[in-house]
This record gives structure tokens, sequence and C-alpha cells, in this order.
């Protein structure tokens, strides 16, 4: 019996120090990803066209502000008033991206969080199908 469960030990305390490792970060990237969406204000959202067809939204971010991360379906992307806003991606790697007045993209569906790290306020006109 005592055999029994030394063989049982020697096998339960590794797989449970691996389990301990794995999910670790998972729970560090968890936290860091709600202090970022609690930290950073929202920006301003406002409905210009809803209908069966298309979805057309006017979005302002101020100096500091953005969002949090989400889905967000295909789209297209207006910049009434251009800035820098940076991308934080799911796997917690970011990406600055430099919007000129004026300058029009698409984008997929994609995944991320954003926010104004410029000193302007950034304001996009976006337009998604339904």
């Amino acid at each position: 019996m005592r055999k029994l469960a030394g063989v049982l030990a020697a096998l339960l305390v590794p797989a449970f120090s691996v389990s301990v490792l794995i999910a670790t970060p998972a729970f560090g990237q968890d936290k860091m990803g709600k202090k970022m969406e609690k930290a950073v204000k929202e920006g301003a959202v406002k409905v210009v066209v809803e209908n069966e067809k298309v979805k057309v939204t006017e979005v302002t971010y101020r100096p500091g502000e953005g969002s949090s991360s989400r889905e967000r379906p295909a789209r297209v992307t207006h910049a009434i008033s251009g800035g820098t806003m940076m991308r934080i991606l799911p796997d917690g790697k970011t990406e600055n991206r430099v919007w000129k007045t004026g300058e029009t993209k698409y984008f997929p569906q994609e995944t991320f969080a954003n926010k104004n790290v410029g000193k302007t306020t950034v304001k996009f006109l976006v337009v998604q199908p339904k």
C-alpha cells in the first residue's frame, strides 16, 4: 500500500507543478488585459446611420482614450481627423498606426483594443455591413 501511495505521489506532484507553470502566464495576461481595459477611458461613439444593410458610426478618441478589446467586424474606416492610435492585440503585442486626415482603409474582421497615444483628438467614420 505504501508503494502505491509513493508511486501516485511521484506522478501527481510533477503533474501538478507543470499545470501551475502552464496556467500562471494565462492568469497574468488576463489580469493585464483587464487592467488595460479599466485604465483606458472609452472614446465617444455616435451612430450616424443604421438600417438593415449598414451601420455607420462616428468614433472620437481624445488623447489617452481608447476602446476595450473586442472582436470587430469587417469595416471601412475613414479618418475625419488623423492622429496616432495604438492597437493592443490579444497576445499583448502593440503596434502604432498613424492616420492622416482624409485617409480611408478597409479592415477584415479582427480582435484588438486601441488607444489614442497622440496629442490630438482622432475622429473616424466607420462603415460596417450588416
